[in-house]
């Protein structure tokens, strides 16, 4: 919808729009026929006019277009599909890559801060969170999150599009160091380099999106390293306390709640997501919340709420559970009463 408002600005003798459904498949593994199969891809190279079998392109003159934009959320599942679409490109038309100009990614704010007539908008999560701490913590300014492109209304898509440059960052090839970092994300037989990869990521990295271009070795460094750390970090346990962070979360807004009654699923991940800058959908929190109160035998979990309902059975490992506005849930007191005071230190009295 927003790429589309803005085609009101642009026009559409020059412009075109395809949607992507979800993240593009990793094709580095993939042969041509498989490529050729997955209906996303065959659809991009019909749209591109792109021939698989053609060795090199020296120029954009033989495409239907002279360029691709990306234009993704900016959250790092959005920093995910723009590296799967430049692996796609960089595995299977890699002098493409190499085009200046043509390939391009359209920006949008990720966080929008005001105070009265004042606006500041950040493009990256980091970019804000330094500008937080310079800034006694945001007190005495106004904060939206711009969860995808959809937050955006039809009135800033225009002012976005009506300024296209400020919102346009091209990606430049600097180098063969480009093609190894890229291959080290994707490839599967690199697992070890991703390792070192992650585990090296600085604190505080963002891209600079004052400037027009962007290396795509800097775009692998300083914006899907992020991905990929954030990605572990979801996907893991801490060893601090077992939990990952949207159990987290979870766990944080009901000793909030002082959840010792009994809630709907539905209306207990609404409010998790309210208390603590919960981004993503509620869909998923609800299954996280769900599978924290699971408890029949194969489900490796110590449940941390009651299930008060059809949370799930063995036959099918949980995902034959109710629908989260039929199920009540609240805190398992006998489990919370120790954790509460070492996980979260400011809420220091345990339910009751």
């Amino acid at each position: 919808a927003l790429a589309v408002a803005g085609l009101g600005v642009v026009g559409r003798d020059r412009y075109g729009v395809f949607p992507l459904r979800g993240k593009l498949r990793n094709v580095r593994e993939l042969t041509v026929k498989q490529m050729l199969e997955n209906k996303e891809i065959e659809q991009v190279l019909k749209i591109m006019a792109l021939d698989a079998s053609k060795d090199e392109y020296r120029d954009a003159k033989g495409l239907r277009y002279g360029s691709i934009m990306i234009m993704t959320d900016q959250d790092h599942d959005g920093s995910h599909i723009k590296g799967l679409i430049i692996n796609f490109i960089q595995h299977w038309f890699p002098s493409l890559l190499r085009l200046p100009g043509f390939l391009k990614e359209f920006v949008t704010p990720i966080v929008k801060v005001s105070k009265g007539d004042e606006t500041l908008t950040f493009f990256t999560l980091p970019e804000y969170e330094s500008w937080k701490r310079a800034n006694s913590d945001g007190r005495g300014w106004k904060c939206k999150y711009y969860k995808g492109l959809g937050t955006s209304t039809s009135s800033e898509a225009k002012e976005y599009f009506a300024d296209l440059e400020e919102h346009e960052l091209q990606f430049t090839y600097s180098g063969s160091r480009d093609d190894d970092l890229i291959d080290m994300a994707f490839a599967a037989k690199r697992s070890d380099d991703r390792k070192v990869w992650i585990s090296s990521v600085e604190e505080g990295t963002f891209v600079d999106h004052s400037q027009p271009t962007l290396s795509y070795s800097d775009f692998i460094e300083k914006e899907l390293s992020l991905f990929a750390k954030y990605d572990v970090e979801r996907a893991v346990p801490s060893l601090v306390d077992g939990l990952k962070p949207g159990q987290r979360k979870v766990l944080y807004g009901s000793f909030k709640k002082k959840l010792t009654n009994e809630i709907k699923v539905a209306q207990l991940s609404g409010y998790v997501a309210e208390t603590s800058a919960y981004h993503h959908g509620e869909a998923s929190l609800q299954g996280t919340i769900i599978a924290m109160a699971q408890t029949f035998v194969g489900s490796n979990n110590i449940n941390l709420f009651e299930p008060r309902g059809q949370f799930g059975s063995r036959l099918q490992g949980g995902k034959d559970h109710a629908a989260a506005r039929y199920i009540f849930t609240c805190l398992c007191k006998a489990r919370n009463a120790s954790r509460r005071s070492y996980a979260f230190p400011e809420l220091s009295q345990p339910p009751q």
